[in-house]
């Protein structure tokens, strides 16, 4: 019986060591940022696997409390810090105590823990598990898992409203198959009394990448930010928003329903990377974090023009609704992200530079505070900062983010590329183990990921790349790593998953889908009327879990509807329960 996961992985770890990765890296990215006391701030880092405590000058840090695994969100409540971290096998979500700097509890969660937050009253604190696609429930006094709310597909983050009644939860991706003409992520609704997802929120057409999620003062309205893809037009410019826009659903919450998706863009200058948000009475606050910006919207104005714009859904190509109701304001720093509101000041760090700003709503200007005096960069750290920043593109309308959100991953659609012809849309793939594993694209068209980084910049963000940075683009890429599947158990193969394994075997699954990758990396004509003399390319089944929809076009929601409905590389009959088997088994690579 062939080994599955651990093998893999070593044979990975061996083959991607580079000697950039030897480099000197002096850098915090700074994943989430609390008010811990009345004059101190706790922030979590990714480099450092850290929680620092800093009082308002933002200078030497008062402590620094070491972590056993990156820490994913924070949140805090008395002076104690609650921290979700991901070790890529389990979600953990610690208690810590910054002044002793002990962990004073660890909590089992899911896969992929996240953004924990605070019920009102403070009793309970909900995690976010993206990879589990679920959302624990912690009592805080007993610090026990008490309920899990199943979701669609990725939370990234969530808001309860006034009452304490509701959730609703961002899924950063679609959940459905892409081959159709409506492609959207859903915002879900879990009654928190009846312990029931009551309801999931399809957004507009194109939306994915949710990220933001924040609930207006008065409680009527749900605001989320996310990409707008245009897939539904070849990929062939970029002007007036043709390919991706950043958008601000809003949500009645009254009616539960979607109500209309307001563009962040502007006609000549896009506002990529549409990140954090929050609400006051004055303000609805953005920011872009591919463009690194902030934008100040004036609310009761916002509102007003809202309401009263009678076609709602003929906002979502409208570019010039903001005309005099927003304000852009640009930042030093690299990709502000999340940010929290503190004394009438929006205090935000940027994650790829490490400065926190602090800008003030009544003066409008910021005061910028770097943490580090010597910070240095890999070459895989400034390749990742270049995948997600727009102003290598025209206009600032995207960056490789756009398409491949999530740690360089899909973004569940299809896109008609110009590499290939007209008039033939292909999902979007993962960046995963693609520099090993050529050619790229699904149609093999190029024949490295070195060339289809470089032309990816050229015919998709439309500027000419220096070499040297599409060089760090490269590491970046080459320097992924999977997922651990949450189908295992334990690090190893399910009971279910084990007769899989045998199904993958009698069913000859791995005359194509072979080695430690799981792929011979060539091209096969499978079904009728293939458009591509070779056929598609052989993908990886590493991390396929997590890269639904499936098939060239998306034509299959799940990996059952491969071996159930479209009989994937299985011309023999097979069972129901042989099926169920072999889905198991392959979500588990």
């Amino acid at each position: 019986m062939k080994n599955s996961f651990y093998i893999t992985l070593t044979i990975l770890f061996t083959c991607f060591c580079s000697l950039s990765a030897q480099e000197e890296c002096n850098a915090l990215c700074v994943t989430d940022l609390k008010q811990l006391t009345d004059q101190t701030f706790a922030l979590t880092s990714r480099e450092e696997s850290s929680i620092r405590v800093y009082d308002r000058a933002f200078k030497t840090p008062l402590s620094v409390i070491k972590l056993p695994a990156s820490p994913t969100g924070l949140a805090t409540n008395n002076g104690l810090c609650y921290v979700t971290t991901f070790d890529n096998a389990k979600g953990q979500l610690l208690v810590v105590d910054p002044q002793s700097k002990q962990i004073k509890a660890t909590i089992p969660v899911g896969s992929g823990a996240r953004a924990p937050l605070f019920s009102s009253d403070h009793k309970k604190l909900y995690v976010l598990n993206q990879f589990a696609n679920t959302v624990s429930e912690i009592d805080v006094a007993s610090l026990r898992c008490r309920r899990t709310f199943q979701v669609l597909r990725e939370p990234k983050a969530a808001v309860i409203d006034k009452e304490g009644r509701y959730m609703y939860v961002n899924n950063f991706l679609p959940a459905q198959r892409a081959d159709v003409d409506t492609v959207s992520a859903c915002v879900s609704v879990i009654d928190l009394i009846s312990g029931e997802r009551v309801k999931d929120i399809q957004l507009y057409n194109g939306s994915n990448a949710l990220r933001g999620i924040a609930l207006s003062p008065d409680g009527k309205y749900v605001f989320v930010t996310h990409n707008l893809g245009r897939f539904q037009v070849p990929t062939s410019q970029l002007q007036q928003g043709w390919m991706n826009t950043s958008a601000m659903s809003v949500i009645d919450t009254q009616t539960q329903s979607f109500s209309g998706s307001v563009l962040l863009d502007e006609p000549e200058q896009g506002a990529a990377g549409i990140w954090g948000i929050q609400c006051t009475p004055e303000y609805i606050i953005v920011s872009h974090s591919g463009t690194h910006e902030l934008s100040l919207i004036d609310y009761p104005r916002f509102l007003e023009a809202y309401k009263s714009y009678v076609n709602k859904m003929s906002l979502a190509y409208d570019l010039r609704f903001l005309y005099g109701l927003r304000t852009r304001y640009p930042l030093r720093g690299n990709s502000p992200r999340d940010f929290i509101l503190n004394n009438n000041q929006v205090i935000i760090p940027t994650f790829f530079s490490d400065v926190v700003h602090c800008f003030d709503l009544n003066e409008k200007i910021s005061k910028d505070y770097p943490l580090l005096t010597n910070r240095m960069e890999t070459a895989e750290l400034k390749g990742e900062k270049y995948f997600n920043d727009a102003t290598y593109c025209f206009q600032q309308w995207q960056s490789c983010n756009g398409c491949h959100p999530g740690d360089a991953r899909t973004d569940g659609m299809n896109w008609d590329l110009m590499n290939d012809g007209i008039g033939n849309p292909k999902n979007c793939k993962s960046m995963l183990y693609s520099h090993v594993t050529p050619p790229s694209m699904i149609s093999g068209i190029r024949a490295t990921a070195e060339l289809a980084v470089r032309k990816g910049f050229a015919f998709i963000q439309f500027v000419e790349m220096p070499e040297e940075y599409a060089q760090c683009v490269d590491a970046y890429l080459k320097s992924l790593r999977p997922v651990v599947s949450p189908y295992l158990v334990d690090g190893k193969l399910s009971e279910k998953a084990q007769r899989g394994q045998k199904v993958f075997e009698k069913y000859n699954c791995s005359s194509c889908h072979s080695g430690p990758l799981f792929t011979d990396m060539k091209t096969y004509r499978i079904g009728e009327n293939v458009e591509f003399e070779k056929g598609w390319d052989t993908p990886t089944l590493i991390e396929v879990w997590r890269t639904a929809p499936y098939l060239f076009d998306g034509r299959a929601a799940t990996l059952q509807d491969v071996f159930e409905t479209h009989k994937h590389g299985i011309e023999k009959k097979i069972s129901k329960k042989e099926i169920e088997e072999l889905t198991e088994y392959v979500n588990s690579l």
